[in-house]
């Protein structure tokens, strides 16, 4: 009787513990205390640590004079072999505490109703990820007295199209690739640079470009869509961040693990696209009812079940496998050249547009909303590329920099903030709510790029 009264004290002790930064963040979100500040990611930390050394208490405790006593500290190799024993169940029970606390963190962000809702981005075991064909949704974000909501309509392969369709009497096509600057995140589809260039030109338009892809994903839809499409033009970004993102093998998302397509060498030292590890379990589409089921006890328990031990825990765990089978070399590592990465997929991106017909025209856009350090650094230009591609690529392709033009309609006192979102939250003020290109930026894009391709 008093083993249960003492397990049941430290199990509702160390649920209160892990409660408590929970229950401070509600309590401090009232009008009348908000002025109070507290380091509430410290609170958090203190709160984790109790609540693991409580629970290891806790297995001291009830091992105590079975497992372990007094005399087990005579003995070397008894000494040795207790203290593993506390090393392993000290990491594991950090392990179980975190993964808890991530689950925690996941189901109150499914709950803010942010980021991309519905039909919008399925699992796909080459790419990561890719559009629901024939999907829709909307890009969400909150301001202080309004919501932003952008719709997102995909066509039937996948890929961005405006709400409206558009008709272009045309047999011309023109093919994009690239990452969330070409898709046009909070951008109204009818305002990116591709649809922009595509009216001006009178061409009809298949923008490729994905949230989040990388050089991989380019290469990847690059082989598979133009020998079926055969576009006229092909344009690719081109961005030091795409190179980053073809080298991760596993994408920096915020929540869950996100296994990416990657540049690799195989044993002849030639590059290849590896695929991704394993297929990720953050687009499982029964997901989306809980981005606006009501909070509840048994709401936040199915959650934990249908979504947090597939997405945080098991997919957590097939990483760290990953990880290892890496350090062990049973699996390939990643390319760790950048440069190395750009000349291998834009070359063969040229290769692919030379054997169909296609003209190459690379976009060179820089990243927005840095810190004057970052932004030097977040930027390619035309001597960069010469530098890296083959002369034979570099005399034949049509080098669009987008980003210079970008850059020099800066003034002395502004900065690249003119080119991103912004949201209206009074009459008088804005919020910054995203780095990514605004309507203004993609008209400019989109004409130097047409500019570049009647030249």
């Amino acid at each position: 009787m008093k083993k249960v009264k003492f397990t049941s004290t430290i199990i509702i002790l160390v649920l209160g513990i892990y409660q408590i930064p929970t229950m401070l963040e509600w309590f401090f979100d009232h009008a009348r205390f908000r002025h109070i500040k507290l380091n509430f990611v410290l609170i958090e930390r203190l709160c984790d640590a109790f609540g693991i050394f409580t629970v290891l208490f806790f297995l001291l405790s009830i091992t105590y004079k079975k497992y372990w006593d007094v005399q087990t500290f005579k003995n070397v190799s008894s000494t040795v072999f207790f203290m593993l024993a506390f090393i392993f169940s000290f990491l594991t029970a950090k392990e179980i505490y975190f993964d808890f606390r991530a689950v925690d963190k996941l189901y109150f962000y499914y709950k803010k109703n942010i980021g991309i809702l519905g039909d919008v981005f399925m699992a796909d075991d080459t790419l990561g990820h890719r559009g629901v064909p024939n999907g829709s949704g909307v890009s969400v974000y909150p301001l202080e007295n309004r919501q932003i909501s952008v719709p997102i309509q995909l066509d039937s392969e996948g890929f961005r199209i405006p709400a409206k369709p558009q008709y272009i009497d045309s047999d011309t096509l023109m093919m994009f690739l690239g990452c969330s600057f070409t898709w046009g995140d909070y951008t109204l589809a009818e305002e990116t640079y591709p649809l922009q260039a595509i009216n001006l030109l009178k061409y009809k338009s298949l923008n490729c470009g994905t949230d989040a892809y990388g050089l991989a994903q380019m290469l990847i839809l690059a082989q598979r869509k133009i020998p079926q499409h055969h576009p006229k033009i092909v344009s690719v970004q081109y961005s030091p961040w795409l190179a980053d993102r073809a080298k991760f093998m596993f994408f920096p998302s915020a929540f869950g693990v996100m296994p990416f397509p990657f540049v690799a060498k195989n044993a002849k030292s030639k590059f290849y696209i590896h695929q991704p590890f394993f297929r990720s379990a953050l687009y499982n589409p029964d997901y989306k009812y809980y981005k606006i089921s009501p909070k509840s006890f048994t709401d936040k328990f199915s959650f934990f079940f249908k979504v947090g031990i597939p997405v945080v825990i098991v997919d957590s765990w097939k990483q760290r496998i990953a990880q290892w089978k890496i350090i062990l070399e049973i699996l390939p590592t990643a390319e760790s050249d950048n440069q190395k990465i750009e000349k291998y997929v834009y070359e063969r991106i040229y290769e692919i547009c030379k054997q169909n017909g296609a003209r190459l025209v690379v976009l060179n856009l820089g990243g927005f909303g840095y810190s004057d350090e970052q932004r030097m650094s977040n930027h390619h230009d035309r001597k960069h590329f010469q530098k890296t591609m083959s002369s034979e690529m570099v005399k034949n392709v049509t080098f669009i920099d987008a980003d210079s033009v970008l850059r020099a309609g800066i003034k002395p006192k502004e900065s690249y903030s003119k080119y991103v979102q912004w949201g209206k939250v009074s009459k008088t003020d804005s919020i910054l709510y995203d780095n990514h290109p605004n309507p203004m930026a993609h008209k400019i894009i989109a004409k130097i790029l047409v500019e570049g391709i009647r030249k």
